[in-house]
């Protein structure tokens, strides 16, 4: 698996964007930047890991999972709501592989786009 700063480097690179100018993007320095990088520095705060995941068009969860935390936002989501932490807890307890999960939330999408759970 690779590591946080080695992914953020090969995603700034595939977008085309240079050091400095990433690091004026998300608000850091480019030395911090770099030290992420060539991971002399931990991972950085989360709301700069969204920036990052933002400006370089990556899966924020997976920034969050490389940087060994988790978005805040879930956690809150978590604390806030007996029933998404039920689903977890479920999730969990029955051992449901990946496909289970994708099945899950499928069906979920399609209930909601077909109107069956109305959002609102």
């Amino acid at each position: 698996m690779k590591k946080f700063g080695e992914t953020i480097r090969e995603l700034r690179n595939a977008q085309g964007l240079g050091l400095r100018e990433t690091a004026v993007k998300v608000g850091i320095s480019p030395a911090y930047l770099s030290r992420i990088e060539r991971d002399k520095e931990s991972p950085p705060r989360p709301e700069i890991i969204k920036g990052l995941a933002r400006l370089l068009a990556a899966d924020p969860d997976v920034l969050f999972r490389l940087s060994l935390s988790t978005d805040p936002d879930i956690t809150d989501m978590l604390r806030q709501s007996p029933k998404a932490l039920e689903l977890v807890r479920f999730i969990i307890e029955n051992k449901l592989q990946e496909e289970d999960i994708e099945r899950l939330i499928t069906f979920a999408k399609g209930s909601i786009l077909a109107g069956c759970f109305p959002l609102e």
